[in-house]
């Protein structure tokens, strides 16, 4: 079975093309902006709140349609100023690093709401929930809040057999 990220990009790929502006909401070691670029994407804006993890990867993806940025994804409108085909959120904590530094549900829920204002019609969000104590705070407070949105079409996935265990939320923007 796939794991979750790569259901995330199996739901994304579908709206990638030559001229898609992608995000990547969570650099970490950027998996998720390879993926973007090996679909020969136009722009990937990438964001990472913690320095070395963001130095290692910037260091790591040289390419010039990759925009990374050392600031947290609550700053993303601040710096896009185009509309997006594609975002990404893996929220929680870089798995190797310090599982003390986590997304936050204020910033998390800002960031979101930034990326849905971004987002074009017919655009898609993935977001990657992972049930960690701070996870699970985070995961019940960004359910409520997408519950409030209209004009979008949301799936959940998640391992029906194991309980804490990552989950997809797959948003499609309608109008």
């Amino acid at each position: 079975m796939k794991s979750m990220v790569d259901l995330s990009h199996a739901f994304l790929k579908p709206v990638l093309h030559s001229q898609a502006i992608c995000v990547d909401a969570t650099l970490g070691q950027g998996k998720d902006t390879e993926f973007f670029l090996s679909q020969n994407v136009r722009r990937v804006y990438g964001f990472e709140i913690q320095k070395d993890v963001y130095v290692k990867t910037k260091q790591k993806i040289q390419n010039e349609k990759a925009a990374l940025y050392c600031i947290g994804h609550e700053h993303m409108a601040e710096i896009i100023h185009e509309s997006v085909d594609v975002i990404i959120f893996n929220f929680g904590y870089f798995p190797s690093g310090n599982h003390a530094l986590t997304t936050h549900v204020d910033t998390s829920v800002q960031a979101i709401q930034q990326g849905l204002s971004l987002l074009k019609i017919k655009g898609r969000m993935a977001l990657v929930l992972y049930p960690h104590e701070e996870g699970k705070k985070e995961a019940l407070q960004i359910e409520t809040y997408l519950k409030s949105c209209k004009n979008l079409q949301i799936h959940k996935v998640q391992n029906f057999m194991v309980e804490n265990c990552p989950y997809l939320l797959l948003i499609e923007k309608r109008r």
